[in-house]
């Protein structure tokens, strides 16, 4: 992924798409920083849709970021802050 929300692809000369509607499998996993698994383990768990175009698995735009969303919030319980 580079600046301002743009991602390289990964079939041309290092041109950049400004926000596709659809991701592949590979640009997810970069946008979000997960690995391949990972993204595969979401699907099948059904908490991340997934759409086949031939053999090229699609994330489309809006079901990442609802599955970004829907991520939990990271909380600290039962430690205390350094500074209390």
């Amino acid at each position: 992924m580079g600046v301002s929300g743009q991602i390289r692809d990964h079939h041309s000369k290092g041109e950049l798409k400004m926000n596709p509607p659809a991701l592949t499998l590979r640009d997810f996993c970069d946008a979000y920083r997960v690995c391949r698994e990972t993204a595969y383990q979401q699907i099948r768990a059904g908490r991340l849709r997934a759409v086949k175009l031939g053999r090229k698995t699609l994330i489309l735009r809006a079901d990442a970021d609802a599955w970004a969303a829907s991520l939990p919030e990271l909380r600290t319980v039962g430690r205390q802050q350094a500074s209390a």
